[in-house]
């Protein structure tokens, strides 16, 4: 399922938490996440997320229901890839925002008990993509919570794997920052621009080789949030 590691990655210590920890992170992620879609005003749905510009916000939350449902269909061509991304946000195009709570709500009894076939890292990225589109859509309109969530924390670890796994990067420098493990999230996950990077007193040039390669970017253009 992944696109973040290199093909001749090396092999170290694991940064990932546990599998049984980052299932209980989507687990309650996604009672979360459905609680909040179902308050949202159904007008919201077609505003533009300023962290993924070419999304709204009911096409970002047609990807994050997405997934399951593609990996409960068997739709694994080209899995992680932007035209796999791309059949999720048009099977789910019509659907009303309650509409997709609903529709994540009835993948439970089928795609929960899948989660534990999920080996690590694939289980890890899934977290990782489902909470930083949570904050994304959270920013869009403007109701920011849950930064402190076990599922930061998976999608945070994830990406030290990452850069453990580069023979190019060291990993114990992100352990020095003195930041919040969501500003970790999304520092490390391309929603921080190179100028609040260096704000936050970091070192450009070390996260740009951590993102440079992956199917993230850093924004041109700095977003508050």
């Amino acid at each position: 399922m992944s696109q973040y590691f290199p093909a001749d990655a090396q092999k170290t210590v694991s940064y990932l938490l546990p599998p049984e920890d980052a299932i209980a992170a989507y687990i309650d992620l996604r009672i979360r996440m459905i609680a909040f879609l179902r308050e949202l005003p159904e007008e919201v749905a077609n505003t533009t997320v300023p962290h993924c510009p070419s999304w709204t916000v009911q096409e970002t939350v047609s990807h994050m229901v997405g997934v399951p449902d593609a990996l409960l269909k068997g739709d694994f061509e080209g899995i992680a890839s932007d035209e796999w991304t791309q059949r999720q946000v048009d099977r789910h195009r019509e659907l009303s925002l309650s509409a997709l709570a609903d529709k994540w709500e009835e993948q439970a009894e089928e795609f929960l008990p899948m989660l534990l076939q999920i080996p690590q890292p694939s289980l890890s990225q899934m977290v990782f993509d489902v909470v930083s589109h949570e904050h994304d859509v959270r920013h869009a309109v403007g109701q920011p919570g849950n930064r402190d969530s076990a599922a930061v924390a998976v999608g945070a670890t994830f990406m030290k794997n990452i850069i453990a796994s580069r023979k190019n990067l060291d990993v114990s420098a992100v352990d020095k920052w003195t930041i919040s493990t969501f500003e970790i999230l999304r520092i490390l996950g391309g929603r921080r621009s190179l100028e609040q990077i260096k704000t936050a007193g970091l070192d450009v040039e070390y996260v740009k080789k951590v993102v440079d390669p992956l199917p993230i970017s850093i924004p041109a253009v700095s977003i508050a949030e």
